[in-house]
């Protein structure tokens, strides 16, 4: 009998071990990209591995996967709103407006969405930032926990927010009054604030980097790259070079960090999302000495205070990304440029594996890379989504899947299968069972 107890015991932790994970925020578990346990296909499209399709209102938030639950936020016809879907069949479950009936917001079409930052759960709330009006908590089932508004509202806000134990991390980078701050997931109180009046606009999602015992709050933000005790919210060191707008989200790995430095190209601005709105906005004074260069960087924190000049590992000028977040996957760091120039490194050293290789998939690249089962997919802003062999010496496409819509959310890969918001829709493409 008690044998079988024992067998019983076991095979419960093996299940609840081998569960599939969720995609719980922007860029999913830990904000890194990659999920270790999907599967997702490789050959997908509007005839093939479809397993739902549903209309969705206009916005740039990414997917989010919590249990049997898909959440995104989404402007409709000027209503700002956050909608719940069913992850077994696409069906609506519930949506909820932000703010009251007769309130509406405006969108300039040609600059980023008021409903850009994307939601964060923990698989028992799930979290919405609007720059319209502050930080919304709602239960599984759409009923309003708490919600804290702005100071001063900014519409055009889209950093995302991200959990960090019990604490919310929220970014908002404007030209005046840019603030992070960390709110009891909770109640919504808040917990810590700083304010980062040397910053400009950004969009770039703050990023937990956890390097063995020591935990940081990474944000990538106007000419510095700054790292901040997430328990307390006082800064540990900050690295300068970034540049005054800054759109992509570091990754890490190889107890590095790797950050994308865009400093401006025209043909990338020119294909870029997010370019028309950008060379409006107010740039604040680069720090003395920073140099305007486009760079990927990888960087090793060892001491407080600026580092700038003392912690730079290596550094490469070709195949940087002007919105798309990089990615370290097995190993190594892999990018995608305007045009779909893709470029891989080793991960210690900064080698190139391959450099600037192309797609044949041209356009913009907003949405980030995502990877899985030893791929690497590539979404770009015309409707293409390419998955290429990770482990491969050389550029290896492995299928190309033309959706037919504009694309600039960053897809979502769980079990086996890939989530994707276009323009006008949300998608579910696996192998059906």
């Amino acid at each position: 009998m008690r044998a079988r107890f024992f067998v019983a015991i076991l095979i419960a932790s093996f299940a609840i071990n081998t569960r599939a994970e969720d995609w719980p925020q922007f860029r999913g578990p830990g904000g890194r990209g990659i999920s270790e346990t999907a599967k997702p296909p490789i050959v997908f499209g509007q005839g093939s591995n479809l397993i739902w399709k549903v209309a969705v209102p206009s916005g740039y938030s990414s997917p989010v996967v919590g249990g049997d639950r898909v959440f995104l936020t989404a402007l409709n016809e000027g209503r700002l709103e956050t909608l719940a879907f069913h992850r077994k069949d696409g069906r609506l479950l519930w949506r909820q407006r932000a703010l009251p009936e007769k309130e509406s917001v405006s969108h300039n079409l040609e600059g980023p969405s008021p409903a850009s930052p994307t939601p964060v759960t923990d698989g028992n709330s799930v979290y919405v930032f609007f720059g319209a009006c502050g930080v919304i908590a709602y239960d599984l089932d759409g009923h309003e926990q708490w919600r804290r508004p702005l100071t001063n509202n900014d519409v055009a806000a889209g950093s995302s927010p991200i959990l960090i134990k019990d604490k919310l991390i929220i970014r908002c980078e404007r030209e005046d009054g840019a603030f992070i701050e960390a709110r009891d997931k909770k109640t919504g109180r808040q917990l810590w604030t700083g304010s980062q009046t040397d910053f400009g606009k950004g969009f770039s999602t703050p990023f937990h980097w956890i390097r063995g015992k020591e935990e940081e709050l990474v944000v990538s933000g106007s000419h510095w790259l700054t790292s901040f005790n997430p328990a307390t919210g006082v800064e540990n060191w900050r690295y300068a070079g970034n540049d005054s707008v800054t759109t992509s989200s570091p990754a890490e790995g190889e107890s590095l960090l790797f950050s994308a430095v865009f400093n401006g190209d025209a043909k990338e601005e020119e294909e870029n999302a997010f370019s028309a709105s950008l060379a409006d906005f107010a740039k604040p004074a680069k720090p003395e000495g920073s140099k305007n260069q486009n760079a990927m960087l990888a960087i090793n924190p060892r001491r407080k205070g600026d580092i700038t000049a003392t912690c730079l590992t290596w550094k490469s000028a070709r195949g940087v990304p002007s919105a798309s977040s990089p990615i370290f996957y097995k190993g190594r760091l892999f990018t995608v440029k305007n045009d779909g120039l893709v470029s891989a490194y080793n991960g210690k050293t900064g080698d190139p594996i391959f450099q600037n290789e192309r797609l044949n998939t041209p356009g913009g690249y907003s949405a980030s890379l995502v990877a899985a089962a030893g791929r690497i997919y590539f979404a770009s802003e015309n409707g293409v989504i390419t998955s290429i062999d990770a482990a491969a010496d050389r550029l290896v496409v492995l299928a190309q899947n033309d959706i037919g819509e504009r694309i600039i959310a960053t897809p979502a890969l769980v079990d086996r299968t890939i989530i994707l918001r276009t323009e006008k829709f949300l998608y579910a493409f696996g192998e059906k069972r």
